[in-house]
């Protein structure tokens, strides 16, 4: 459509407009006098114009249309085309402001009118630029119609299948209520769309637009829906950050940054950031939410409830469902693995004498010779449960709060390599030898199991030897021993707890005397092979 086709609709909507106001007088034949009253009466009238403005008409005006309609019908009241352009700009000037922007079709319609006004061709202040390029477009020379401006075509982006491209931005909104100031304070969303489902994979408020707030978001939205293939995001200093390429890096997810100036491709997470301001900013002012972890329990519930459930315009299907495609699986990552990369970077020295480093206020103990030196720290400023130490480049630990009031941990021992003879092994081997020989002396070759010496009875006789109530750990332990070596012979278990009392006493670990019970016990079964 023309720009002419363009006022001719115009000028057909003012036509139909009188045709109804003064059908109010055409709708009964009235006499002149009281035609006259009517008149009268529809002048007082507050109209509504095609244009959506409202405005009375006077007296005459009515009479002229009713005048103009009685002769040349619905054709009377078409209003008069204006054949001539705008009164400011005469033909000299508009001639002359042609040849400016013909001389060089890139120049700017300002830069024409400040070239008319230095030439005095045109008063200053006067001519404006809208009017001018009116004028431009019906003389065939504006920008657009020489292809210097607008020329760029943008492709649509088109996906077979959910993750394989998101978009990421923020989008500031002055929604916090704060009581003290009694005004709202303006937070952050940092949201990531799926471009293929629509779906807002994580968007998360908060107070700032710094690196850690990016790297939490996108953290989360890796868990929750899975890795995607490519991340789309502007060139804010934020998405600069070489700590957040290093981490899209190793995930294996290829991050691309929007040319500046230019906004293709970001119309999708654009619209989703008016939804937003459209359907759940009023709400939460309304409210007036005063913590942020509040804002955010509400905004999930709205994405969950509201966004993700309702037909998208583009898609035609609620976002949840078009990201549900059958046979898809997410790739998720180790979520150990994903909460180390995500984690901020600073350099502290340790403490000389606590042997911490202080991170947000808490203070993490470190290994002590790592006492006074220079270590870098990783950390996760929404999860202090730990933080990882390197030494030159290389691991050290990972370090826990220091406890208050507790004792400086000691430091490891270094593990000696394996001796050529064992010393301990030898011990223990001439021990076991002494109470076989110990045992080799009583008559055990009259052993025989019996189904009445259950576990219940062997517990008792070891509480009634040892002479005491057992413990759960002493039970749990004597349990072990007569379910995996036994069953015990009563005879041969009461002779063992002997012996044991005899050479080594009471109050002892009940490990010494499970030990005596099983030796006791196997020696009894080689006696009767025998």
């Amino acid at each position: 459509m023309s720009f002419d086709d363009e006022i001719d609709d115009r000028r057909r909507q003012f036509a139909l407009f009188r045709h109804a106001v003064v059908a109010e007088l055409d709708a009964e034949s009235l006499p002149r006098g009281e035609l006259s009253a009517r008149v009268e009466q529809l002048s007082q009238v507050m109209w509504r114009l095609p244009s959506g403005q409202e405005r009375r008409f006077s007296v005459r005006t009515l009479w002229q249309w009713w005048i103009d309609y009685k002769q040349e019908g619905l054709e009377g009241l078409v209003p008069e085309s204006r054949k001539s352009g705008p009164r400011e700009i005469t033909p000299e000037l508009l001639e002359a402001a042609i040849a400016a922007r013909k001389e060089i079709p890139s120049r700017s319609t300002a830069t024409i009118i400040d070239v008319l006004e230095l030439k005095g061709l045109a008063p200053r202040g006067k001519l404006k630029r809208s009017t001018l390029d009116r004028c431009f477009a019906a003389a065939g020379c504006s920008r657009r119609i020489l292809k210097t401006m607008g020329s760029k075509v943008f492709t649509r982006l088109l996906f077979s299948r959910p993750n394989q491209f998101w978009i990421g931005d923020y989008h500031e909104a002055p929604i916090l209520w704060d009581p003290v100031r009694e005004r709202f304070l303006t937070v952050h969303l940092s949201a990531f769309l799926d471009h293929f489902s629509k779906v807002c994979v994580h968007g998360h408020w908060y107070r700032n637009e710094q690196i850690f707030t990016l790297d939490d978001t996108l953290k989360r939205a890796f868990l929750t829906r899975g890795l995607c293939d490519k991340l789309y995001v502007d060139n804010g200093p934020t998405y600069r950050s070489g700590d957040f390429a290093f981490a899209c890096e190793h995930l294996g997810v290829r991050m691309v940054h929007s040319k500046a100036h230019t906004s293709e491709g970001r119309g999708t997470i654009e619209r989703f950031n008016r939804s937003v301001a459209d359907g759940f900013e009023p709400e939460a002012r309304a409210v007036k939410i005063e913590s942020l972890e509040q804002l955010n329990l509400c905004f999930e519930a709205w994405l969950d409830r509201r966004y993700h459930l309702v037909a998208h315009g583009t898609t035609g299907q609620p976002p949840l469902d078009r990201f549900a495609q059958p046979g898809f699986t997410p790739r998720f990552p180790d979520p150990v693995l994903l909460q180390d990369i995500f984690r901020m970077r600073v350099k502290r020295r340790v403490h000389p004498k606590t042997v911490t480093v202080e991170i947000e206020g808490r203070a993490f103990q470190c290994e002590s010779f790592l006492r006074n030196r220079w270590v870098r720290v990783y950390y996760d400023p929404f999860d202090l449960k730990d933080v990882l130490v390197f030494l030159n480049g290389k691991r050290v630990q990972r370090a826990f709060p220091q406890k208050v009031n507790s004792p400086q941990p000691t430091p490891e021992r270094p593990i000696a390599s394996p001796p050529s003879f064992d010393y301990l092994g030898a011990l223990r081997a001439e021990f076991d030898r002494r109470i076989a020989l110990s045992a080799r002396h009583l008559s055990l070759s009259e052993w025989k199991p019996s189904a009445d010496f259950t576990l219940k009875p062997f517990l008792d006789l070891c509480a009634q030897m040892l002479g005491k109530d057992l413990s759960p750990y002493e039970r749990e332990e004597l349990t072990r021993s007569f379910n995996g070596v036994g069953p015990f012979a009563e005879k041969t278990a009461r002779l063992a707890l002997e012996h044991a009392l005899k050479l080594r006493g009471r109050g002892l670990h009940v490990s010494v005397y499970s030990h005596y019970l099983k030796h006791f016990h196997l020696a009894a079964l080689n006696a009767n092979q025998e």
